[in-house]
Formats: C-alpha cells, sequence, structure tokens
C-alpha cells in the first residue's frame, strides 16, 4: 500500500493563507467577460485611494505590484552617478533592482535587527538620491517609530527622497507605528508605497500603489510602459477596499496565531525577534541548527523561507498561516 503524499503547506512568501475577500472572486468572475479588451488607466482605483487616505488622485501612482513601482523610482529618479541607501537584511529587491539599473548602493546597518536611522547618517553623501526603508522590515519582521522616522526626515536634504515602504502595515499592532501621512504633510521628500498582495489577498494579480507629491507622480506615470497592469487586478482591487469585515477578520486572526508562533518558537528555545508583520524571524547560532529546523519542516509538509538563498545563511523566515499550519508548525517544534 502506497503512503498518502504529505500535504503542502505553503509560508515562505508571507502571502495571506485566509486568501482573498469573496467580494473579489465574485468580482473576477464578472469581469471575465471583457478581457479581450485592453484596460484603461487606473483612475476609479487612484480615486478611491486618494478617498481613502485624503489625498489628492494625483497624488496616486498605481503600479504592477510596490516591487514596479520601486523599479520605476530607482529607474526614474536615481541618476548613473548618483546613489542609493539601503538596510542590511531587508527587501532583496531593492538590492537586485539597484543592480538591474546599475546604480551605486550601500546598506546601513541594523540594530538589534531594526532599521536603525541613525546608522544612516554616516552614509550619506552629496551624491544620495534614494533611502528604501521597510517598514515593518522583511524579512526581521520590526518596525522603526514613527519618531525615528521624523528624525531621519528632518535632518537630511529634501532633495533626498525617503521610500517608506509599508507593505506589511495593516498587520502592526504596536501604537509607535509611523503616521506617514501626517509626516508626507511635513515632509515633500516622503514615498509611501503599499500593496494588495498581502492583508488583501491578491497576490497572484500584481498589484500595489504609491503616494507622493503630485510632480513626482506625475513623473512616474509618463515613464511607465503602456497596459503595465490588467482590468481584473482593478476590479479586484476595488472589491477588496469595500470588503472592511474581511480585513479586519484576516487582521484578527494574523494577530491571534501570530502570538501563538511566537511563544511556541520562544519555548523551544529558538531565537525570535517579536514580530510585527505576518511573518516571523528565526536565526540561529549555526547553519547546520537552521538546516535542521527547515529538514524537519519540509519533511512535514510545511515550506518556510530558508533565508540563505538571500545571503543569511543561518535564519528562517516563517509566515502565518491559518489554524491547521500554525498547529502543524507547533507539532514539529515539540
Amino acid at each position: 500500500m502506497k503512503n498518502k503524499k504529505q500535504p503542502i503547506i505553503r509560508l515562505n512568501a508571507n502571502e495571506n493563507s485566509h486568501g482573498c475577500s469573496p467580494e473579489v472572486q465574485k468580482t473576477i468572475k464578472k469581469g471575465l467577460i471583457n478581457v479581450h479588451l485592453y484596460p484603461s488607466l487606473p483612475v476609479r482605483l487612484e480615486e478611491k485611494l486618494a478617498e481613502k487616505f485624503n489625498v489628492d488622485a494625483t497624488d496616486i501612482v498605481v503600479g504592477a505590484g510596490s516591487v514596479r513601482l520601486i523599479d520605476g523610482i530607482i529607474q526614474t529618479f536615481v541618476e548613473p552617478d548618483e546613489e542609493i541607501i539601503l538596510f542590511e537584511r531587508s527587501f532583496v529587491a531593492y538590492e537586485q533592482l539597484a543592480a538591474a539599473h546599475r546604480r551605486k548602493y550601500s546598506f546601513a546597518k541594523q540594530t538589534d535587527f531594526i532599521c536603525d536611522v541613525e546608522n544612516i547618517f554616516q552614509l550619506i553623501t552629496k551624491k544620495t538620491k534614494v533611502i528604501f526603508i521597510a517598514n515593518p522590515n522583511n524579512p526581521t519582521g520590526t518596525i522603526i517609530t514613527h519618531s525615528q522616522l521624523e528624525q531621519l526626515l528632518k535632518n537630511i536634504s529634501e532633495k533626498i527622497i525617503v521610500v517608506i515602504d509599508e507593505a506589511y502595515c495593516e498587520y502592526v499592532t504596536d501604537k509607535s507605528f509611523p503616521d506617514s501621512f501626517s509626516l508626507q504633510k511635513k515632509y515633500p521628500n516622503l514615498i509611501i508605497l503599499r500593496t494588495f498582495s498581502k492583508i488583501y489577498g491578491l497576490a497572484g494579480l500584481r498589484i500595489g500603489y504609491g503616494i507622493m507629491r503630485g510632480d513626482m507622480a506625475n513623473v512616474l506615470k509618463q515613464n511607465r510602459i503602456p497596459f503595465f497592469f490588467n482590468s481584473l487586478s482593478e476590479d479586484a482591487a476595488l472589491a477588496s477596499l469595500k470588503d472592511k469585515r474581511f480585513i479586519s477578520s484576516c487582521i484578527k486572526k494574523n494577530t491571534k496565531y501570530r502570538n501563538i508562533l511566537y511563544e511556541k518558537l520562544k519555548q523551544a528555545g529558538l531565537n525570535v525577534i517579536s514580530p510585527q508583520g505576518n511573518f516571523l524571524y528565526v536565526f540561529f547560532d549555526s547553519e547546520n541548527k537552521k538546516e535542521e529546523l527547515f529538514s524537519k519542516f519540509t519533511t512535514n509538509g510545511l515550506i518556510v523561507c530558508n533565508l540563505k538563498v538571500f545571503g543569511q545563511d543561518k535564519s528562517l523566515r516563517i509566515s502565518v498561516g491559518d489554524a491547521a499550519a500554525v498547529e502543524k508548525i507547533c507539532l514539529c517544534l515539540e
């Protein structure tokens, strides 16, 4: 008799394990009848986001995921002889895209796995043009506070663009998390990036957005490729914004299961960082110990992110799953 195949649970890409809103699925089905038509510009979504955040629609830029906006920011605003500042142990796309566009970049050090803004100042030169900060940071799950972000903005040239990437902001429970919109009013060199890939569960549709000063938004829009996203993505994003009950449910479940996993990992004697996203960062004394746990997870059908692929040999990132996934992880740790 053949053994049953182990069911696979994906916990390696920080996806919303609860899926997307049922309203999104209904909307996509209705929109299938028009997929033979080219999409128009995402004016409806820009207007809805402007209403949500109390900004002008001309300040909104929609893209095929926030990664496409990161790419556009580097390509559009950083000249070949200008420089970018990133943080170590942060979202790998910043480095990859800077390298792809042959822009010089340097890494600021973290302090206790936090993107410490104090460590940025020593790297700033006359050629510094853009600073990228993921908040919460991926993969460590830590945040910088409102006062820390303001300290940075207050003490750098207004010619330097600060990009605060808030892909996981809806999951944050720490009250000191920045009110980026109030800071943007004081410091118009601040760009805020957000996405529909995480809490809204639309990762497969590739749609994100940026909020920035109108003139910067206009330049980015002028440099977009034609038909840069699809009509189903816009329909889905609009439907997901309406279903506040689904989002609230996802936030509550994530907080509950994130806390359970954090405590269980600590009880297992592992080094785990207190998280603010929908994932946990675990670091080890040796690569062998990390590989042992990674192998155990894999054997039990749990696919977590081995951060070796991003140059972090002694770390794992574990996405917060649903109740079944959390239970299975807990069993593996016993």
